[in-house]
């Protein structure tokens, strides 16, 4: 009798890559400053920046060919050079969190453009003489920070996600190419820097999302944010501003895409889904829309014996600018899963398991500009969260159980986000969120254990729950930010967050989170960055651990973060980033792992299910990224992490089950006019497991099968080569792209879990066979892209 869960070649993992945003400038250099002169085509520059890591887009009806800079033009950074060079024809740029796109410039005869030396602070930009604060934008009515913070950031652009092996293109897995992630085989999301996956949060379009993927009763495979649609994520592995909070791990920012032309149309096939997009604008410029629509196909490919997975999802956004000073926007996203997933097909070990989740979202963004000084962004939203799961083991020989698990979450939230420009080097930002939440609980299941597995030590004979819980309150933030400019080459920000939850029924249901972080610049190219903050995060609302018999809500956990950076961009072409973390864990709740089968679709009810309390943690690091990034065809990039997380149980540290001693990842990117061709290799360390062994010692007729010590032990090294190949070929109508990726090229047998196997004799004598099991072999999938 085998415990081992049947993986098949069919579900394909997604791994995407990173890239280190390498920054340089154009034109002569006199003090930092870079010109452009008379008579230069300006889509030469744009194209020349972009080549050089500034994401850039522009309509080729907005800047032709042959469009020519009237009048010499300077500037201190190359973004407000491109402005300067537009100007005279009507043009400006439009800044979303990841992308700067070229658009008609407001029909006012006194458009407000602030640009009051708050330039952004990069580690490429600024010169030894001086460090400008992040810069406003305020262009065809609409503005934003072009970075948020001083902590760094990495900026992730859908190019990227789209040339090297990025299997179903999803942008949330292309956080796994970060340095400090670490990630298993199948499930998109990540453990950043040493957390668990629930500290990571995923806003889009300014909306927080709620556990946004496809099957995820099964590892969450796949996120529910198409690649094609958006312009492209902005990722904080830590020390994030006090504008975002409620999380301790990571932040997720994602801004959907700008249309660059009236219409653009794509349809796609492949191995993974049917795909339809849409996005436009209209009434010059000044309405915009989105639609993605996407079906899986998974469905329709993968052996029945292993189950049904059908799922899909809808998005959909139109922007309208009012005036030049307001833009109003609506978003809607619509996630719904109906999947069978069974892990054994023999009748005689029947396990499988169904799920069928509804998660919808509705949002309003209003932005205004109230003066030269003075902005606010206003969102309001709803979201409605539901899931039925109902799963079978029939398995006599060992174990017969079931489970009926339903939940429902509904949210209505307000937030208010406000920046005032107290001076030139001077800035306020403050804000406020207000939530009403409810959740409603309905959970039952059974379990009988046999034989064997009826004497491991984790799981009792038999056990049954039965639970029904209504839980309603509310959560309120508050948050405040100063940031200043403290000489020529050092800037700082200091921040203070408040937050309250009420329906946890807590001793400690308010949370104070100050911050700190500063950056001074060493040189032209060289910057150096330090910051401290502590970070809250509360159990949400729809987090109630009811599966595990537990009826009640933990207080916040809490975080202490300690970040120092160095970056440097070298004159040919290389960037180079090193980066120190120390985190502090507290307060933390308890949490639910299997010791042997972490694939388990029903794992609440598994005989190797073991509670871990932690009294508290702690992560520590050091991260390397190297880059060469050009303007031509080729470039690449390197990450390597030394790393390790523990927990401390009853005094004892223990490694977590996500810890990786270190990592290592290298792409490679090649391309021309039809051709892309990318390759990316992952190295890391294997990860703690816990071995299992029969005791007979103590009585020969009745064995025992006993846990060893938890995560004493290690898999062996994990290391997978993934490659992609595209082709893309003008046709009658558009151009029609056609690809095909290969994800563990080599085959590698990569473990993840231990199979075991007890044998009994025909003298009675029983023995363990056990073995590791591995991650997928090599998959290969291929697709089609219609662009017109």
């Amino acid at each position: 009798m085998g415990h081992r869960l049947q993986l098949t070649n069919r579900w394909i993992l997604i791994i995407l890559f990173w890239l280190t945003p390498a920054l340089s400038s154009h034109g002569a250099a006199n003090d930092g400053w870079i010109s452009a002169d008379a008579g230069e085509l300006i889509s030469e520059i744009i194209d020349r920046l972009r080549g050089n890591g500034f994401p850039i887009a522009y309509s080729t009806a907005l800047v032709p060919a042959d469009l020519l800079v009237l009048e010499q033009a300077e500037a201190a950074e190359p973004l407000a050079l491109v402005e300067k060079i537009l100007q005279p024809h009507g043009l400006t740029l439009r800044a979303t969190a990841t992308l700067h796109i070229v658009t008609r410039a407001s029909r006012d005869p006194s458009p407000v453009t602030t640009k009051s030396a708050l330039a952004e602070v990069t580690a490429d930009g600024p010169s030894p003489q001086a460090i400008p604060l992040p810069e406003v934008i305020v262009s065809g009515s609409r503005y934003q920070i072009l970075r948020e913070l001083l902590g760094a950031s990495s900026l992730i652009t859908q190019r990227t996600i789209q040339q090297l092996p990025d299997f179903g293109e999803d942008p949330i897995r292309a956080v796994q190419r970060l340095p400090g992630t670490a990630a298993g085989g199948i499930s998109a999301k990540s453990y950043i820097r040493g957390g668990e996956q629930n500290e990571t949060d995923i806003i889009l379009n300014g909306q927080r999302l709620l556990d946004p993927f496809h099957v995820r009763d099964f590892q969450s495979p796949f996120s529910a944010i198409d690649a094609r649609a958006i312009d492209g994520i902005e990722v904080f592995t830590g020390g994030f501003p006090v504008k975002y909070g409620d999380r301790m791990g990571g932040m997720i920012l994602i801004d959907t895409l700008t249309p660059s032309k009236p219409l653009q149309t794509e349809i796609g096939v492949s191995v993974f889904n049917t795909s339809l997009l849409s996005a436009g604008t209209a009434a010059d410029g000044d309405v915009e829309w989105v639609l993605s629509a996407r079906r899986g196909n998974l469905d329709l490919i993968l052996n029945k014996n292993l189950g049904k997975p059908s799922y899909y999802d809808i998005f959909a956004e139109i922007e309208l600018d009012l005036s030049p000073r307001t833009r109003l926007s609506a978003n809607g996203l619509l996630i719904e899963d109906r999947v069978l997933v069974v892990t054994e097909s023999d009748l005689s070990e029947r396990e499988e398991s169904k799920n069928e989740t509804q998660n919808a979202y509705f949002w309003i963004n209003w932005d205004q500009q109230w003066t030269n000084w003075l902005q606010s962004n206003t969102t309001l939203s709803t979201n409605s969260f539901s899931s039925e799961r109902t799963g079978q083991i029939n398995d006599p020989v060992s174990i017969i159980g079931q489970v009926d698990d339903q939940r429902s979450v509904n949210i209505a939230g307000i937030r208010q986000d406000w920046i005032y420009d107290v001076t030139e080097n001077h800035r306020l930002l403050f804000g406020a969120e207000f939530r009403s939440l409810d959740a409603n609980y309905n959970y039952s299941s059974a379990v009988d254990y046999f034989g064997l597995i009826r004497s491991f030590a984790t799981a009792p004979p038999s056990n049954e729950r039965d639970l029904a819980i209504h839980v309603d309150g509310r959560s309120i933030a508050l948050y405040f930010s100063d940031r200043w400019q403290l000489a020529r080459k050092t800037v700082a920000e200091a921040g203070i967050r408040w937050d309250k939850q009420t329906y946890t029924n807590t001793a400690r249901e308010t949370q104070v989170s100050p911050r700190f972080s500063i950056l001074h610049a060493l040189g032209r190219n060289t910057t150096l960055r330090a910051s401290w903050g502590r970070f809250y995060q509360s159990q949400g609302i729809y987090e109630l651990q009811i599966e595990d018999g537990i009826t009640e809500f933990f207080p916040a956990q809490r975080s202490d973060q300690t970040i120092l950076g160095l970056q440097h961009r070298f004159r040919d072409h290389y960037s180079f980033r090193i980066e120190a973390y120390w985190k502090s864990m507290s307060q933390l709740r308890p949490r639910f792992e299997n010791l042997f089968d972490p694939l388990a679709v029903m794992p609440e009810i598994k005989p190797d299910r073991v509670r871990i309390s932690p009294e508290k943690a702690y992560a520590r690091g050091l991260e390397f990224s190297l880059a060469y990034e050009t303007d031509e065809a080729f470039s690449w990039w390197a990450t390597y992490t030394r790393a390790e997380v523990e927990d401390q149980i009853n005094g004892v540290e223990v490694p977590r089950s996500w810890d990786q001693k270190y990592a290592m990842q290298v792409g490679l990117a090649w391309s021309n006019d039809r051709w892309d061709i990318g390759l990316a290799m992952n190295h890391r360390s294997g990860w703690p497991k816990t071995s299992v062994s029969i005791d007979t010692a103590s009585d020969p007729l009745l064995p025992t099968v006993t846990a060893g010590e938890r995560n004493t032990e290690r898999f062996g090294r994990f290391t997978t080569i993934d490659m992609r190949i595209s082709y893309k070929k003008p046709v009658a109508i558009g151009t029609l792209s056609m690809y095909f990726e290969l994800s563990n090229a080599l085959n590698r047998s990569n473990p993840c879990c231990i199979d075991f196997e007890l044998i009994e004799d025909n003298q009675g004598n029983v023995t363990i066979e056990q073995e590791d099991d591995s991650w997928f072999p090599r998959l290969p999938a291929i697709g089609f892209l219609w662009e017109f």
